[in-house]
């Protein structure tokens, strides 16, 4: 699931989408359908005009983050609080446009 989140910029508004929920049944992880729901999101937000996708991962969850980096996802910057009380999250992004 995720949201679109409208960016003013030079050239005007850019439209950034946020992944706030992707999880795959501990049954069907490490057989790829991780890789395939994120690709398959990517392809959706390319043809909505999305330029950057931001998502925010706990520091440590290092399968997701090795999924997230494979994909092109760049890390930012590091955020208390915003994937729990007291939890360290990366913020980070793809520029797809």
């Amino acid at each position: 699931m995720y949201y679109i989140k409208p960016v003013l910029s030079l050239e005007g508004f850019k439209k950034k989408s946020v992944i706030y929920s992707i999880r795959i049944d501990k049954n069907y992880r490490r057989k790829n359908y991780g890789e395939k729901l994120l690709k398959e999101s990517i392809k959706e937000m390319k043809l909505n005009g999305i330029s950057s996708i931001l998502l925010y991962v706990n520091t440590k969850n290092l399968p997701a983050i090795r999924l997230y980096e494979k994909m092109g996802f760049k890390r930012n910057v590091e955020i208390k609080d915003i994937c729990g009380t007291k939890e360290i999250c990366y913020e980070m992004e793809l520029k797809i446009l």
